[in-house]
């Protein structure tokens, strides 16, 4: 069935003119004029994720319908050892790169119950937008928040192409206004010059400076959020390529989600 539905959603992305759009012409008869036919869109009826996370949008609070979302990642690594930290599913846009395309799942109940969703996996989503200022008694920095769908209702759709990260500079993280909107978002940082070696915060999460600024809590990291990354995985250097979800809690990280997203 889910093989099916797959190859169904790939004719019908691929054989359109536009992937994006699914209108086709209708053939003419002796009984009218040609007339358009709409087919129901692969991205389905709901709204994408960058419409809903714009915060021009004003969508916080508000219960929304989002369809064709991709996951990008499943946490599934306890880094902090306390079964806390694993979990959160990450999607985006199919087939997009554009801003605020990204967002994280809180507590998502599937259908059917017993899904197992993976990167390439496309969802339909029904919950609430939430925009998180604190995490239980912990509050973010003012003017900062965590995006979130919280408790959405996740409805499998089809399989499609995992999505390519999105290159981006750097300095992009350091700053938060700029870096949400690369929040939740798979994306490739190029040639960056790493000032430390991943050090562990006494949590067991390890962390890694981005930048050459180490000292304020602005400052972005890498984390192994998503992956059991070895110390020895990222000593200081310049390197050529680092991909990763862009993760956030008070400041912004990048998260690989294996040792293959970082190349030297």
């Amino acid at each position: 069935m889910r093989t099916f539905t797959r190859l169904a959603a790939l004719t019908a992305l691929l054989g359109a003119a536009s992937p994006l759009a699914l209108t086709v012409a209708g053939c003419s008869s002796s009984s009218g004029d040609p007339h358009a036919v709409d087919e129901p869109s692969a991205l389905g009826n709901g709204k994408r994720v960058r419409e809903v996370v714009d915060p021009s949008r004003g969508l916080a609070g508000a219960d929304v319908v989002v369809t064709a979302a991709e996951v990008t990642a499943v946490d599934t690594f306890d880094e902090t050892r306390n079964g806390k930290s694993r979990g959160t599913v990450f999607v985006q846009d199919v087939s997009s790169s554009s801003p605020f395309s990204g967002v994280s799942l809180y507590s998502p109940t599937f259908i059917p119950a017993n899904l197992r969703v993976g990167a390439g996996d496309v969802l339909d989503l029904a919950g609430q937008y939430t925009e998180n200022a604190k995490i239980g008694s912990h509050a973010f920095p003012p003017g900062q928040v965590l995006p979130q769908l919280s408790k959405p209702t996740a409805t499998f759709r089809y399989e499609y192409a995992p999505i390519e990260p999105t290159t981006i500079d750097v300095n992009d993280l350091a700053d938060y206004k700029k870096g949400r909107a690369w929040m939740n978002m798979l994306v490739r940082l190029e040639n960056v010059e790493i000032p430390d070696a991943l050090f562990d915060d006494g949590s067991g999460r390890l962390t890694a400076h981005l930048t050459k600024t180490t000292t304020l809590l602005s400052s972005p990291v890498l984390t192994n959020e998503l992956a059991d990354l070895p110390k020895s995985a990222i000593q200081p250097g310049t390197y050529r390529s680092i991909v990763g979800i862009v993760t956030y809690f008070d400041q912004l990280h990048l998260a690989p989600r294996s040792l293959d997203d970082i190349t030297r």
